[in-house]
């Protein structure tokens, strides 16, 4: 093999393998970087720890369209892991016959690592089930590792390690179209691991991730618990007095009142036609139980609308731009979409990167800042998701299905507040009433200025949960940062 230059190489025809013509399976830069690694790293094949037993691997399983959302199980796809993890509102549920019925050979475990070998962008990500998933089922696009005894690392260093440079490029090198849909099967198994000779350099690694991945987990586990717990106290259905009080607990709850009341249904013809609005004949658009339930949440806070807030100057809302597919890819800069929402926060890495030059054009009608808030407005399952933006986050544009929220009195409205109340089980319920089908997707349109948000009167409560909720935000990005540090850097040599 012979480089010519930055930008090709020559191939002798004898060192072609399987017979891929694929240039970039044979990327000379990948030999150079794994072998001027060899004096302080074990090069390991990972199909040499498969062989040897010492990792395991295995693929999910196809489970039919029918079962989608019927149950509360989660069924994890490509699109539901993000930055390491598996996001805490995957997209499809099943019942617990289809669980049990697929369970026991998907046998998934605490500690095993999902990841994605078919899926084109997605390719390459990884996740680690944790004490706070819970049981699910995972689909067949996804592979399982799980790292056995005798193995030269443990769990989290492979799991960093997939999420390495190096191991990236070695991945999308491997790449291939199969039909309609890339992958790596097949490949994969000849990806190599470099393990590092220096014991106490591995356990350095190893310890890092775990404290990191699992601190994360019961971060993502917690926030989930606050904003449920904030609408008990938001409602008065919770004993304690303060929210201090209700946001340290461990919710018992299954839903707020609000979310999940005593009927699961109204007669539709029940109402009046005087009460229709604009013309709007969906059932749930009426749905009672949250008129009822703004009384009790008035007693603790002001209930005011979206709109309301606007019109008064307190939030500012904007959508985002369609900057044309012949921009994506130009760059690093992130262009974010819907499916880019992680647990929380950003995923970090954008499916889609463009230029310096893109960024400036969009920019300044964008403008987006740190304690900005991006909430989906189109996309069917994904509608009402948000993330509060942090400055790690910057700079990026955001797509035209997605509102910027931004607070324009961070005194009465603090960013962190606005972003837990949003993600209420009350006012949650209320974007789902209000979601629309328009052409081929699911839509908020306009309806998100009629969504009621119960702000406290007590301007303390209002500081007191923008603490909570900004501290825990705060610490995931602080752990994603680190986490992406580590994996940056753990293949480098030392002096």
């Amino acid at each position: 093999m012979k480089q010519v230059g930055h930008t090709g190489f020559l191939l002798n025809s004898q060192n072609v393998r399987r017979g891929i013509l694929i240039p970039r399976y044979y990327d000379p830069e990948i030999t150079q970087s794994l072998h001027a690694l060899k004096g302080q790293f074990d090069l390991v094949e990972l199909k040499r720890l498969i062989v040897d037993g010492k990792v395991l691997h295995s693929h999910g399983d196809y489970v039919p369209k029918i079962h989608y959302g019927t149950g509360p199980y989660p069924y994890i796809r490509t699109s539901d892991l993000a930055n390491w993890e598996v996001k805490a509102s995957p997209k499809h549920g099943v019942p617990r016959a289809v669980l049990d019925e697929y369970a026991p050979s998907q046998d998934i475990q605490v500690g095993d690592i999902f990841f994605v070998h078919e899926g084109t962008y997605l390719i390459g990500s990884v996740a680690m089930v944790t004490e706070q998933d819970g049981a699910m089922l995972y689909q067949h696009h996804l592979a399982k590792f799980r790292v056995l005894a005798g193995a030269p690392f443990n769990k989290y260093f492979l799991l960093a390690a997939l999420e390495a440079p190096l191991v990236r490029r070695q991945i999308r090198s491997k790449q291939f179209s199969a039909d309609i849909i890339d992958s790596v099967v097949g490949r994969l198994d000849e990806v190599v691991i470099p393990c590092p000779k220096d014991h106490q350099r591995l356990i350095k690694i190893e310890e890092t991730v775990e404290s990191a991945v699992l601190r994360r987990a019961r971060l993502r586990r917690m926030i989930a618990e606050d904003c449920k717990n904030l609408d008990f106290w938001l409602s008065g259905a919770t004993k304690q007095d303060r929210v201090s009080d209700a946001l340290s607990v461990t919710s018992t709850h299954e839903s707020s009142p609000a979310f999940l009341g005593g009927r699961r249904g109204f007669n539709a013809r029940a109402l009046s036609t005087k009460r229709l609005v604009n013309n709007i004949l969906l059932p749930r658009y009426y749905d009672p139980e949250i008129e009822t339930a703004l009384i009790s949440y008035r007693a603790r806070c002001n209930v005011i609308s979206v709109g309301d807030l606007e019109r008064r100057g307190q939030i500012r809302l904007t959508t985002g731009d369609e900057i044309g597919r012949m921009n994506y890819g130009t760059g690093n800069i992130p262009f974010v979409r819907t499916s880019d929402f992680g647990s929380w926060e950003l995923k970090r890495e954008a499916k889609q990167g463009v230029s310096e030059a893109v960024y400036k054009e969009w920019a300044t009608r964008q403008g987006v800042l740190a304690g900005d808030i991006l909430l989906v407005r189109d996309g069917t399952y994904l509608v009402g998701t948000s993330v509060l933006v942090a400055e790690q986050d910057l700079p990026l544009l955001f797509c035209g299905g997605i509102y910027r929220i931004r607070s324009e009195d961070w005194d009465t409205l603090p960013p962190a507040f606005l972003f837990a109340v949003l993600n209420t089980p009350f006012v949650r319920r209320q974007m789902r009433n209000k979601q629309f089908t328009r052409d081929v997707i699911d839509t908020l349109g306009q309806r998100l200025s009629e969504v009621f948000l119960p702000i406290p009167k007590d301007p303390n409560d209002v500081r007191t949960i923008a603490s909570k909720f900004s501290a825990s935000l705060d610490e995931r990005v602080r752990l994603r940062a680190e986490l992406h540090k580590v994996s940056e850097s753990m293949f480098t040599t030392q002096r």
